[in-house]
């Protein structure tokens, strides 16, 4: 098989909200070429071979590659995003293999899955410079919270093999038990050693060393199913099931953190500054060759850094009744070492520190974000993934889920199909973010505090405690023959309607309350157990003076002025929404076996409102309200002729 896609996307990345001004094209070339072999050695024993080549060529032109990037926390980005312009080419190399072999009561499977993956970077990451404000007020007086300028363009090619080995075996014990059991075991290099420092004085400055090779990836897999069928009675006719396993996984390292990681001495220097005045749209001074010096900031991973795990395991007891099939069961999972964000040298704020500036309404009272750092020698040092935190704390990324459901499904019969479904569950995690990507709404990949990681620990923003879902189909009756079989019959309907709970979130001061020189995880005080005020349809709130925060001379939440907010993460939740998607179908019989077969499909039929999250920063002058797209329905109409 052999596949190439070339498209070319036109002002589709980096900053559209002015227009074509500040946005960037996406000029993307895939290529695929795939081969297989199969051969069946007897009637017990089958063999499948695989190889593949996969390479993709992404390239991002800025309409506007120069002008420096700023952001005004709570309105808008001035100038294209930070991690623009850049280009990277992948290439990823597979060979596979998987032998059957049928053994008496045995069905082994085994194999090996190995690649080889090649990429080839371009970053300008932070080289335009980065601009942060904490307000228009700032923005006006040119009075930057914080300056982030590369002054070298970061440029590598990474090698890594991924290898994986495997081994199963479904175990028909009984005509009515058979065991499922398995072993996988995963080897993957360390590409460029994630970037970590080599050099002594790297190393000195509290720079993260490159982490050793993963060499302990066993995924074991076991799960049984029992029907009962020779007891006869309820438990003993063959109609009863039961289900059961655990299992045990592992995430890769996704090459991003390479990408992010790479802006790194020796071969960028990236110098981050705290409060700097009447200094943008210009930029700080330097260039040429990378020169190391400790003030600068450093982007690595961990030092012990390992792939993200999770371990899962369900069990379910199903029974057939007439047409219908009723099931209940239970699954849960456990993940470890997740991708999050740490600052291993974050500024601290002390309480004295913070009534001055919140009694003077003057965030610059104070001495500056690097003299309050742990050590005021040293930089910016994130950690992504981080372990271990600026005190020797954990702060590792992980998660629970914990959910249980009923379920009931009918066969096709009398024309009529269907089946309900209903989850009750639980998500708890203490990150939900790793690079600030979309769909986290504001979910930040940092903690509030480097210090009590423990305090993160709440509902995930992905928590859905209830979801029912039915889906149904219909071959309406209609005449067999003649002209009205034409005109009445062959139509069709299905859909499926889904509702579920709306979503977490967390109310954010939008600034740098607690002094630690980053911004999006601070959270406000909160009055107790009160919460945000509503409005009717659930789709806005007000405040009411639930969440506080100590206000600048512009009324908006004040940076360094109030330390760890006692407010947790997630404490509020979205609005609940139904959706509903139709499907109606008609045949239209032709001579012999041919059919025209027309049909039209309305996603959200009944233009059903999901309001999703509306904006939870204080520092936002649209806090509160809700500036999403909701309620939209689409319809699709489409025909094919069969023969």
């Amino acid at each position: 098989r052999y596949y190439y896609n070339k498209r070319a996307d036109t002002n589709a990345i980096s900053n559209c909200n002015f227009g074509e001004l500040f946005c960037g094209d996406q000029d993307l070339k895939d290529t695929n070429l795939a081969a297989s072999y199969t051969r069946v050695f007897g009637s017990s024993v089958v063999n499948e071979a695989r190889a593949s080549w996969v390479q993709r060529d992404l390239l991002f032109p800025e309409n506007d590659p120069t002008s420096p990037t700023a952001t005004i926390t709570g309105l808008f980005q001035i100038g294209g995003s930070s991690n623009f312009p850049q280009s990277r080419v992948t290439d990823a190399y597979q060979f596979s293999n998987t032998t059957t072999w049928t053994k008496g009561k045995h069905t082994l499977k085994f194999g090996v899955d190995l690649r080889y993956n090649k990429a080839d970077n371009q970053s300008n990451f932070d080289s335009k410079g980065t601009f942060t404000f904490s307000s228009l007020q700032d923005y006006m007086n040119n009075n930057a919270f914080s300056v982030a300028q590369a002054l070298q363009t970061a440029s590598w090619i990474a090698k890594q093999w991924q290898n994986a080995f495997y081994i199963q075996d479904n175990f028909r014990v009984t005509p009515d038990l058979t065991l499922n059991m398995g072993l996988r075991y995963e080897l993957s290099g360390v590409p460029l050693g994630m970037f970590g420092a080599t050099d002594a004085q790297s190393l000195a400055a509290g720079v993260a060393a490159p982490p050793a090779k993963d060499k302990n990836n066993f995924a074991p897999r076991v799960g049984f199913n029992w029907s009962p069928s020779s007891g006869g009675g309820f438990l003993g006719d063959g109609k009863t099931v039961f289900r059961g396993g655990f299992g045990m996984g592992y995430d890769v390292l996704f090459y991003n953190l390479l990408t992010v990681n790479g802006s790194n001495f020796p071969r960028v220097s990236t110098a981050n500054v705290n409060n700097v005045l009447d200094l943008y749209p210009n930029l700080l001074t330097g260039g040429g060759s990378p020169v190391f010096l400790a003030t600068n900031g450093w982007t690595n991973s961990d030092a012990n850094t390992v792939n993200p795990d999770s371990k899962f395991w369900s069990f379910s007891a199903g029974r057939e009744i007439g047409q219908f099939v009723v099931e209940a069961g239970y699954t849960g999972s456990s993940s470890g070492h997740g991708i999050n964000q740490v600052h291993a040298n974050p500024a601290v704020l002390t309480p004295a520190q913070a009534a001055l500036v919140a009694s003077t309404r003057n965030s610059a009272a104070i001495p500056s974000v690097q003299a309050r750092r742990v050590n005021p020698a040293w930089g910016v040092r994130t950690l992504i993934p981080a372990y271990t935190g600026p005190a020797g704390n954990d702060v590792e990324a992980t998660s629970k889920y914990h959910g249980g459901y009923l379920s009931v499904s009918k066969r096709m019969a009398n024309g009529l199909q269907f089946g309900a479904s209903y989850t009750r569950s639980q998500f708890k995690s203490n990150n939900d973010a790793s690079l600030g990507e979309a769909g986290t709404d504001g979910s930040s990949q940092r903690p509030q505090s480097m210090f009590d990681y423990e305090a993160e620990w709440a509902l995930s923003q992905f928590d859905v405690p209830n979801r029912f879902v039915v889906n149904y189909l219909y071959e309406i009756p209609g005449p067999k023959s003649g002209i009205l079989k034409q005109i009445l019959g062959g139509w069709q309907l299905s859909g499926i309607s889904a509702f579920q709970s709306g979503r977490p979130f967390t109310i954010g001061t939008g600034v740098d309350s607690n002094g630690d020189g980053t911004t999006g995880s601070d959270r406000p005080n909160q009055n107790g157990s009160c919460g945000v005020t509503w409005d009717g349809d659930h789709r806005g709130f007000t405040n009411g003076g639930c969440y506080t925060t100590p206000l600048g001379t512009n009324n908006l939440p004040l940076v360094n002025g109030l330390g760890n907010g006692t407010a947790g993460r997630n404490t509020e939740r979205g609005a609940a929404f139904w959706n509903t998607d139709l499907s109606i179908m008609k045949r239209f019989f032709l001579l012999g076996d041919r059919q025209l077969v027309v049909r039209a499909d309305a996603f959200n039929a009944f233009n059903q409102d999901s309001y999703g999250i509306p904006v939870t920063s204080m520092s936002n002058a649209s806090f509160g309200t809700n500036t999403n797209n909701w309620g939209r329905r689409i319809v699709t109409l489409s025909a094919k002729f069969v023969w």
